[in-house]
């Protein structure tokens, strides 16, 4: 008769009574071996410095920014400190001369002149030499609108002639060429209170160098 063995192991897995088994056979059973828990991926440390990267460039970058717009600020500030003069800057009083191509007024020959006329023609002359008479009442200013020899008398007796004409009085002179330099002229004397007068005289001029001057009166 053959001995009969009971294996717990037997026993808890398949329950109930152990089965008969032969004395040279003997039944193993082997613990299941535990899993391994799977091994989680080492974290990465380079995005960590990505990160921080990132955030050092962002700073760097917003404070070359307020740099550069702080020297904007700084350098439009101090051009227009420069360029506001308006009270400090010193004004010039000048006075422009005029201009060589400004138009001249270009007077009537046949009028009646009562301008202060010019050297640059002989009627030009004639009316600056009655202007000097009249208005200037100046023996000196006519003298010097002469030739030097001229015939007409020293410029203390042309004096002593305008001082004779009462202050105020007006004059009028129309004057018409004769010849080269000869001219006709009909003066109208106007003195407070009177009739006016009209004379008639002939006038010659000359041109020296550039310039006019009366050197006769008849």
């Amino acid at each position: 008769m053959k001995n009969t063995s009971r294996h717990p192991a037997v026993i808890d897995l398949l329950g109930g009574a152990p089965q008969p088994t032969s004395a040279d056979t003997t039944t193993t059973v082997t613990a299941p071996k535990p899993q391994k828990t799977p091994k989680r991926p080492p974290k990465r440390p380079r995005l960590r410095y990505v990160a921080a990267l990132i955030v050092v460039v962002a700073l760097l970058g917003w404070f070359v920014l307020r740099l550069l717009s702080g020297n904007d600020e700084s350098a439009q500030e101090r051009i227009t400190d420069e360029t506001d003069t308006s009270e400090t800057a010193p004004t010039l009083d000048v006075t422009l001369p005029a201009l060589a191509s400004a138009p001249t007024a270009e007077i009537d020959p046949t009028a009646c002149r009562t301008d202060p006329g010019d050297q640059k023609s002989g009627p030009g002359v004639i009316a600056a030499f009655e202007h000097a008479y009249y208005v200037t009442r100046s023996g000196t200013a006519v003298r010097t609108l002469t030739t030097p020899d001229t015939s007409l008398p020293a410029k203390e007796k042309i004096q002593a002639g305008i001082d004779t004409v009462p202050i105020g009085t007006t004059h009028c002179v129309r004057i018409t060429a004769i010849a080269a330099g000869i001219y006709s002229v009909a003066l109208t004397e106007m003195r407070p209170d009177q009739t006016p007068g009209q004379f008639s005289q002939t006038i010659t001029t000359k041109d020296i160098n550039g310039r006019w001057f009366v050197d006769s009166i008849s």
